[in-house]
Parts: C-alpha cells; sequence; structure tokens
C-alpha cells in the first residue's frame, strides 16, 4: 500500500528528474519549433541536449536503477501475502451485532475509485455514527488494489500496518476519523471509529489479533545492496573519469560540428588567395561590418552594433558592443577557421559616482539575436544632443556571418567555428 507515497518517500529525487525531464522536453520542443521557422539548423540543439544527456542521464539512471533494486529486495524480504494468512469471514461478524439493517447499503456508486472492481459490497452503520465495509471482489488481487485505492482515495495519515495484517490510519491528512482497512482472500474490510483503539478491537473481534509493527519508518536493511552503495571507489572514479571524458570530448567535437558548414557537393575548390578577396568583397558595400586583411593572412571582421551616449536622470551613460570574426584560411585541408570574440563596455557617470561595467568573451556563437532600447537626451560624437530620445540596437548573428559562409562554401572550402586556437593533431576534437 501507499506504493508512490513510498517511492517519493524514499526517492524524492524522482519527481525531481519528472519535472526535470518534462520541462527538458517542452524547451526543446519551443526552440526547435523557434528555429526552424527562423531557418537555423538544428544542430546546435542537438549539442546542448545531447551534453545535457551526458551530465544527467548516468545519475538518473543510478536513482532509476536505485528504485528498482530496493524494491525488488523489498518484495523479496516481505513478499505481498495480502489473502495468504487471513480467510473471508462471515460478513455478520464484520457488521457487528448492534449494525442498524436500515442502514445497510451499496456504496460502489459513492466509492467507485475503491470499489470499481467489486461484485457485490455492503456499508453498515451503527448509532453511535461508526461504520464497517464488506467488499467482495473477483480475485485476491483485486482485492490488493483496491487497498491500496482505499488508502489514496481517504488520504490516510498516521498509518501503521502492512498489506498483509491490514492498515491502521487517520482520515483525510489526519483531520478526519480512524481506520482499519485489511484483505481477507479476495475480500476487503474496513471499519471507522473515533480512536485507533475502537477500530483495532473491531478487526481483532473479526479475525483476532493484530499486532502493530513499531511506529518508526521502515528500516532498509538492505540500502548498502543498492545500484549507488555498490560502486566501489575505484568502480566509481572510472566511471566518472570515462563520463567526464565523454563529456569534454562532446563539448569540443560537438560544438565544432554544430557551427560546422560543409561546401555543397558541387563547389569547386579555389585557392586561398581567391577566397580571401571574394571575402573581402562580400562586406565591402558599405554595410555595418567591417573587413580587414591581417599580415598573417587572417581576415578580421567586426561590426560595432551599438556605440550609443545618452542622459538621463542626471546620468550619463556610454555603451558600445562589438563583434569580432577572426578568419584563418587552412589551404591544406580547404577549411576557413574562424575565432569568435564579443565584447560589452557599459559607462555612466552622475549622482553616485562612476560606474564601469567590461565584457570580453570568446568562444563559439550558435545563433543570437538581440535588440536594445535605450531612452534618454541621445548625444552625438562630439557630446552635443542629436535631438532623438530613443536610441535602439539590433544584432543578428546571421548578418556578420552570413555572407563569409556562402562565399567559403560556395568556393569549395568548409567554414569551421573552433573554441580554441588548437594543433594540428588535436584538430579532430577541436574542428
Amino acid at each position: 500500500m501507499h506504493r508512490l507515497h513510498h517511492w517519493f518517500a524514499e526517492y524524492p529525487v524522482l519527481v525531481g528528474l519528472a519535472a526535470a525531464a518534462a520541462i527538458t522536453l517542452l524547451v526543446a520542443a519551443v526552440l526547435a519549433v523557434t528555429m526552424h521557422r527562423a531557418g537555423v539548423s538544428l544542430k546546435p540543439l542537438v549539442w546542448i541536449f545531447v551534453l545535457i544527456g551526458l551530465i544527467g542521464l548516468p545519475q538518473a539512471a543510478v536513482h532509476v536503477l536505485d528504485v528498482i533494486r530496493f524494491e525488488q529486495q523489498r518484495a523479496d524480504a516481505q513478499p505481498a501475502q495480502a489473502a495468504a494468512v487471513l480467510q473471508p469471514v462471515p460478513w455478520e461478524l464484520v457488521f457487528g451485532h448492534n449494525a442498524d439493517p436500515s442502514l445497510m447499503t451499496d456504496p460502489r456508486a459513492a466509492l467507485a475509485p475503491v470499489l470499481g472492481e467489486a461484485a457485490i459490497a455492503v456499508l453498515s452503520f451503527t448509532a453511535e455514527g461508526e461504520s464497517a465495509l464488506a467488499a467482495r471482489f473477483a480475485d485476491a488481487r483485486a482485492a490488493t488494489r483496491a487497498l491500496d485505492a482505499y488508502g489514496n482515495f481517504f488520504q490516510f495519515a498516521l498509518a501503521r500496518g502492512s498489506d498483509r495484517a491490514g492498515w491502521t490510519a487517520r482520515r483525510y491528512g489526519g483531520g478526519g476519523e480512524w481506520n482499519h482497512v485489511v484483505v481477507a482472500g479476495n475480500e476487503l474490510y474496513a471499519w471507522t471509529g473515533p480512536s485507533r483503539e475502537a477500530v483495532i478491537a473491531r478487526r481483532e473481534r473479526v479475525l483476532g489479533s493484530w499486532q502493530p509493527p513499531p511506529p518508526t519508518p521502515p528500516q532498509r536493511a538492505h540500502e548498502a545492496r543498492l545500484v549507488s552503495g555498490s560502486l566501489s571507489g575505484p568502480a566509481l572514479l572510472g566511471f566518472a573519469a570515462l563520463n567526464l571524458a565523454a563529456v569534454v570530448a562532446w563539448f569540443f567535437w560537438g560544438a565544432a560540428w554544430a557551427a560546422r558548414t560543409d561546401p555543397g557537393p558541387d563547389a569547386h575548390p579555389m585557392p586561398a588567395s581567391v577566397l580571401r578577396l571574394q571575402v573581402l568583397a562580400a562586406y565591402a558595400g558599405g554595410g555595418p561590418v567591417q573587413a580587414d586583411a591581417a599580415p598573417d593572412g587572417s581576415i578580421l571582421l567586426d561590426w560595432n552594433y551599438a556605440d550609443a551616449r545618452w542622459f538621463d536622470l542626471m546620468h550619463l551613460h556610454r555603451l558600445q558592443r562589438t563583434q569580432r570574426l577572426v578568419l584563418n584560411f587552412d589551404e591544406a585541408e580547404r577549411t576557413v577557421r574562424v575565432r569568435e570574440y564579443w565584447s560589452r563596455i557599459d559607462t555612466s557617470a552622475g549622482y553616485g559616482g562612476l560606474r564601469l561595467a567590461w565584457q570580453h568573451s570568446s568562444g563559439i556563437e550558435l545563433f543570437r539575436v538581440e535588440e536594445e532600447r535605450h531612452y534618454g537626451i541621445q548625444l552625438d560624437a562630439a557630446g552635443r544632443p542629436s535631438g532623438e530620445l530613443v536610441h535602439a540596437t539590433r544584432f543578428d548573428s546571421r548578418l556578420l556571418k552570413q555572407p563569409a559562409i556562402d562565399r567559403v562554401t560556395a568556393a569549395g572550402w568548409r567554414w569551421q567555428p573552433t573554441l580554441v586556437s588548437a594543433p594540428r593533431w588535436m584538430r579532430w576534437l577541436t574542428g
């Protein structure tokens, strides 16, 4: 009885695992739909959730295996024999001599969640307001299912007992009357009364002595044989090392795979010198991105997509947002390896002092669309009011990268963003 309650009491992490799985699936579905509508590859989504799975699934698997092992050992230690000892008795004994025949009724409709499988059931009352229930089922298993449903339906609290000997508890979370419910063969009996002693006395008059278990929660003497407890130190360290290696490998290799764009099958490879000129020409139309050739043969793509000054509430503000791509051409592998950098500078001065926030990062930005609005008296580069009250900025990583990606792949080369500038022997991992 109370199997789910027992699972959650012993393993509350199961509730967290179920909630985490549901939230993860929901977020994945929303992101997949959003990215598909925006025409963005779903490979970044695959990379992120495989990474989450490599970290979380081994831990979840151990918890689930613990539950399965615990239930197996619990069943071996105390088999569910609810009907193996107690035998059905005449219902007149269940109801008692003081039951009022005029108040006996068929409760199956009112207690359908409990008695839905019952072939026959009778609920009796006494003049003192106590009740007794007797119900007959097709077999002992159906009676045991009704026993479980009875405790859940009446919200048992302070429960003591077992499926084999019967349960004594208080209804409605501890605020109702006392109950004793038990299975005998293919029949279910239940008595209510004002106290624990009263319902136990009625049960013992009908079915004999009942010795309640100690009031402490059930002890898990076999806990050391659970999966998590049976992992030795070396085995645990070995598994942790393998799992960490898999996570690190997927982090680098998966990120490179998710950001990679391969050339089309019909593309004809071009020399690196021609490709450099084509990439520079793609940004020569006076757009927001500035393309420059570096002395080492790489190309720098810079987008200062936010540079604003404004005054509001006795404060002068300044912000700058810059995104940079460094394109390195590997002619031997027909690959353009891309390192990405971005910086943010926010300053304000006025009443309360000076505040400066600066951030510089590098890595792989799979996709990003960002919009900002700043309200106040806008200032031009010379510090004079420009007449505007709102400054809006918008950044879309596709506008920065896509012209270069198109030129690179059309030239028969691979576009390969990387997290680090790795030596050649490590490029199988980093891209």
